[in-house]
Parts: structure tokens; sequence; C-alpha cells
């Protein structure tokens, strides 16, 4: 069997490093209760307020509120989607650096590192039952799959287009086609 650029010994192990360390990062996220992570929420909700309404502070208090829990939920769903995004990406890398010349059928590894990343999601929502003030979502699974999703289609998308590139003698060259 012979072996891929995506299984150089580095690339495994920077894949893997990525990967686990999204993990952790998404972890540390749930472990803070209901206080801490509005306030880190708030911030970019805050910014995007600022940007949206610059007109915010003369507000009626009524309608500010309104304003910052609808940016707030939004900005809170964004999150969720971007770091599952992130997740997903980096598996699908991850497992083509472990197991791409192994398993040649065409979505194994893309519905396998969906299945892997949706199944953290939901891991991570019963988690954070168990954190003060939090709860768990299913809409945050449905979110969270759907950042999954997307990460490990731009991972495919990328791993295909740097295939290509090495395996085109032309590109390899210096003579790419325009």
């Amino acid at each position: 069997m012979t072996q891929t650029m995506w299984q150089k010994p580095w690339i495994r192990i920077l894949t893997t490093i990525l990967t686990v360390g999204i993990m952790i990062m998404i972890f540390a996220f749930s472990m803070e209760n209901a206080e801490q992570s509005d306030l880190r929420s708030g911030v970019f909700s805050r910014t995007v307020i600022s940007i949206i309404h610059p007109d915010y502070n003369r507000m009626a208090p009524e309608q500010q509120k309104t304003i910052y829990d609808s940016i707030q939920h939004l900005v809170r769903k964004s999150a969720h989607f971007t770091e599952y995004l992130l997740l997903g990406f980096m598996i699908r890398l991850c497992l083509e650096s472990w197991f791409g010349n192994r398993m040649k059928k065409l979505f194994a590894l893309p519905l396998i590192g969906l299945a892997a990343g949706t199944a953290y999601a939901c891991t991570d929502e019963m988690h954070q039952l168990l954190i003060d003030g939090r709860s768990g979502q299913w809409t945050d699974v449905l979110v969270d799959g759907s950042g999954v999703l997307t990460g490990v289609l731009l991972g495919t998308m990328f791993i295909r287009r740097i295939n290509r590139k090495v395996n085109n003698p032309d590109t390899l060259n210096g003579k790419a086609e325009v």
C-alpha cells in the first residue's frame, strides 16, 4: 500500500492535534456557566449592535432588550455553527491522514466525519445539562451538525483540490493551467 501525501507523519500529528484542540476548546466553552457564557457572547453582540444600530443607546430600554436578545441569539448560534464547522473540517483532514489510502469508497470518510462530529455535538449538549444555568438544546445539535456537515464538505473539497495539484505534473513544474 502506497503512502499518499496525507499520510505523512507530520500531517497525521498536526491534524490530530488540531482536531483534539478544537474539541478541547468546545468543551471549555461548554464548561462556562450561564453568566460567563453570556459575558463572552455579549462582547460580540454589543459590537454587532454598535455597527447595525448606531443609535442603540438612545432607544427605549424595551427596544434595546429586544434588539440585544435577538442579536445575542444570532451570535450564539453563529458561534456554535463556526466552532463545529472547524471541527468538521479538521475531523475530515484527520481521517484522511489516517485512513485515506485504506478507504477508497467515495463517501465513507465524509460520512464517518459527519457522524463523529455530530456525535460530539450530542455529547456536548448533554455535558451542558450539568453546568449551572446552562441547558442542552436539540436545536443546538442541529446547528452544530450543520456546521460539521459544512466543515466536512469543505475539507473534502480541500483534499480533492490539493490531490489534483499534487497529481497534476503541470502544477508541479510551474506550468499551471489558467
